[in-house]
C-alpha cells in the first residue's frame, strides 16, 4: 500500500490559533520546534526545569520559559522533546497532573508510548509529529525555505481532530513544506530501532570489518 504523505495544502494552521503550545525540553529538537512555531505566528511557552542552562538561552532567543509543571498547566498542546529515558519521569511528576479534556500531548519518537512507559490519561488526544533530521538541520532548512520531511501518527483520537491538528503542528514546524509520511506509533518506534540498533549500531561496523578481511585475504596491503 502506498504511503500517505501530506503536504502544506492538506494542513491547516489555522488550527491552533488560540492554542498555547508547550515545548518540553529545549535541546536538538526542542529548539527547534519551539523557534519554528513561534516564526509561523503561533503562541509557544517552553517547559523547564529550575536551573536549566536552557532557561537563559531560551528568553534570548524570544521564548517564554516556565517550569515544565505550569507550562503543561497551561498548554492546549504538549509536546515532549526530551531524551526517551527521561521521559517517563518526567511525564508522572510534572506534565500528567496538567492534562485533561480537550489536551493533545505529543511525542517526536513512539518509544514511550509503544512500549508503555508513558500512560496517557483516555481523555486527550495523543500523536506524533517525528522530523527526520537532527534539530540543527530541521532549523536551518525551516529558515531557508524547504523544511524537513517527518512522520505523524496518532495514537488516540478522542477529539476526532487528532490527525488535523497533529498535521497543524507539522504545518507549524515547517516539516510539510518537504512531506509528511503516515505512520503508527508501532512501526515508527520498531523501524527506527531497527536501523540504529541493526545498521548503524552493528551492521555498518560489520561491513567495514569485512571489507577489510575480504581485501587482506585477497592479497592488498593492510
Amino acid at each position: 500500500m502506498a504511503a500517505k504523505i501530506y503536504y502544506d495544502q492538506d494542513a491547516d494552521l489555522g488550527l491552533l490559533k488560540g492554542k498555547k503550545i508547550a515545548i518540553v525540553g529545549y535541546g536538538s529538537q526542542g529548539h527547534a520546534h519551539a523557534l519554528n512555531l513561534k516564526d509561523s505566528g503561533q503562541d509557544v511557552v517552553v517547559g523547564l526545569y529550575k536551573g536549566s542552562k536552557s532557561w537563559a538561552k531560551a528568553e534570548k532567543e524570544g521564548l517564554r520559559v516556565q517550569t515544565v509543571n505550569e507550562a503543561a498547566q497551561m498548554a492546549d498542546v504538549i509536546m515532549i522533546l526530551l531524551p526517551d529515558q527521561s521521559q517517563r519521569q518526567v511525564f508522572e511528576a510534572e506534565i500528567r497532573g496538567g492534562l485533561g479534556k480537550g489536551k493533545m500531548l505529543m511525542f517526536a519518537h513512539g518509544f514511550n508510548i509503544h512500549f508503555n512507559q508513558v500512560v496517557p490519561p483516555p481523555e486527550v488526544d495523543v500523536t506524533m509529529i517525528a522530523p527526520k533530521a537532527p534539530g540543527h538541520v530541521m532549523r536551518d532548512l525551516f529558515t531557508q525555505g524547504p523544511g524537513v520531511p517527518a512522520l505523524l501518527a496518532v495514537y488516540q483520537d478522542v477529539s476526532g481532530k487528532a490527525r488535523d491538528l497533529a498535521l497543524a503542528y507539522g504545518r507549524g514546524v515547517g516539516c510539510t513544506r518537504a512531506g509528511v509520511i503516515e505512520t503508527t506509533f508501532k512501526e515508527e518506534t520498531e523501524t527506527d530501532l531497527f536501523g540504529e540498533q541493526t545498521t548503524l549500531c552493528g551492521g555498518i561496523s560489520h561491513l567495514i570489518k569485512a571489507a577489510y578481511e575480504t581485501l587482506v585475504e585477497a592479497g592488498y596491503q593492510p
